[in-house]
């Protein structure tokens, strides 16, 4: 039992650095993503405002105050992306879907994993259709700091998706 959840931690560190990676050669900022915390969500920050339609993800990223953004599903096919290096928006949704996996496996909540700081995130969305679907948030402002508005922001494109193609 030892031997597995080493082995499963060392896949979740080599996952990790490689996202690292791809985040640093598609960014020119040079950030550091490595460190991963799991927690359920944020402090209190910009929970007040209330969330409106959005109808693109370059809003969803002006109301959030975040750099890049991504929708994938839990295969690692990206939907949509907004300021993501389309060389390595794949890549990125590809080790993301599988820290997911990894951490669903292993029994830890997966619902929300930080970078470093609570401006970088991946958070769980709602089902659509039969699709589970993440969102990677990387932030920009000090504003972004709770990850139940973003996930309600990005909830509401993803409404306003549907809308549209009914």
């Amino acid at each position: 039992m030892f031997y597995l959840l080493a082995a499963a931690l060392s896949s979740l560190a080599l996952a990790i650095s490689a996202v690292s990676l791809a985040i640093k050669r598609s960014r020119s900022s040079g950030e550091n993503f490595s460190e991963a915390r799991f927690s359920g969500g944020f402090e209190p920050g910009i929970r007040a405002r209330p969330v409106r339609r959005v109808n693109s993800l370059a809003e969803a990223a002006v109301i959030l105050g975040a750099r890049s953004l991504m929708l994938f599903d839990r295969q690692g096919f990206v939907v949509e992306a907004y300021n993501v290096s389309e060389e390595y928006e794949a890549e990125t949704a590809a080790i993301m879907a599988e820290l997911i996996n990894m951490l669903k496996r292993l029994g830890l909540p997966a619902s929300t994993v930080t970078f470093n700081d609570p401006r970088s995130f991946v958070i769980e969305l709602e089902k659509v259709s039969d699709m589970e679907l993440y969102g990677l948030v990387v932030g920009g402002g000090a504003a972004l700091k709770d990850a139940g508005y973003a996930r309600r922001v990005l909830q509401r494109y993803l409404e306003s998706i549907v809308e549209r193609r009914w």
